[in-house]
């Protein structure tokens, strides 16, 4: 995915929809049940990540938007950098 300088609605949404997210979805060849959470909570995160990975492209767009309040970019940052640091690219 483009870095922060190349941040567009149009690469964000070729991304999104490069990406298999029904693969996750209930039914789908990834799709994560409790039991597997409490069987391998490590397989777990690496699905986790790649969902992330996914969607953090339109976290970076939300950030952009002027509108949005500051306590609320705060947050969302504050996650982003612990899930990179969970989920290394």
């Amino acid at each position: 995915m483009a870095d922060e300088k190349e941040l567009t609605f149009e690469a964000i949404d070729a991304h999104i929809k490069n990406a298999d997210l029904a693969a996750f979805a209930p039914g789908g060849k990834h799709h994560v049940t409790s039991d597997m959470v409490a069987a391998a909570p490590g397989n777990v995160l690496g699905q986790v990540c790649q969902i992330y990975h996914v969607i953090r492209p339109i976290l970076q767009g939300i950030l952009l938007i002027p509108f949005i309040p500051a306590a609320w970019k705060t947050a969302i940052r504050t996650f982003m950098s612990l899930m990179d640091t969970l989920c290394p690219a």
